[in-house]
């Protein structure tokens, strides 16, 4: 079983005794490096879509070297509902053996993988490069052979991964009788669910679930075998 969720645009890092590890694709992600590396403030704007003082704090990002545990640096919704005070040995070996973000620089991400600040979505194609395709092998051979995959991903990085046992998880709040979903706390049940799964070691289907948070329960009505509905 893995567990995968997507990256945030907002990273700030949080002091840690984490060591790190090695990126898994270091030279795919160095190719990708040397083509950021090349663009202007004006290119990085019509690439990334942002404004002339974000194209310039980015165009300082693929000029550093320094670098962070992958968990320590996102920040965002997902990311700040992790209790990560609490985890030890036996929560960093369950994150080790069943834990990636997905990542449009990096492609997967352990969560000990050292990285370093960055921008880049899959919707941006810098050098015409469809990152989906850019890809796909890699992370196709990554996750070909588990058993099943749980996605508290967006959409847009699920995407990323074609497995016949991918489950992707999405959260619904009942509001005067009607079905209701709003992005923000779809967000927040992402990171807290995964706190959940990390900190109960969660590894089977029938333990997911069983899951239950802020008020969430698992809906077996809505659900099916490849999207699970937890509702409130």
């Amino acid at each position: 079983m893995k567990i995968i969720i997507a990256p945030s645009k907002t990273m700030k890092y949080i002091e840690n005794n984490i060591t790190g590890s090695e990126i898994l694709f270091k030279d795919k992600n160095e190719y990708l490096l040397n083509i950021l590396k090349q663009y202007n403030d004006e290119e990085i704007m019509s690439i990334m879509k942002i404004s002339y003082k974000q194209s310039e704090k980015v165009i300082r990002y693929y000029q550093s070297s320094q670098r962070y545990p992958a968990l320590y640096l996102y920040g965002g919704t997902v990311f700040s509902q992790l209790q990560r005070e609490k985890y030890k040995d036996e929560e960093f070996s369950y994150l080790k053996k069943h834990f990636n973000i997905m990542s449009a620089y990096y492609g997967i991400l352990d969560y000990d993988s050292l990285i370093t600040y960055y921008r880049l979505d899959m919707t941006m194609k810098p050098n015409d490069i469809d990152l989906y395709d850019y890809w796909f092998t890699p992370v196709y051979q990554y996750f070909k052979d588990e058993d099943f995959i749980i996605s508290l991903a967006s959409k847009e990085f699920s995407k990323m991964i074609k497995h016949p046992h991918l489950i992707f998880i999405d959260f619904i709040i009942m509001k005067n009788n009607k079905p209701t979903r709003n992005a923000m706390l779809i967000k927040k049940a992402r990171g807290q669910m995964l706190n959940e799964m990390i900190l109960n070691k969660i590894t089977t289907i029938e333990q997911i679930k069983n899951i239950s948070f802020d008020n969430y329960h698992y809906n077996d009505e809505l659900s099916n075998e490849h999207t699970f509905i937890f509702m409130k």
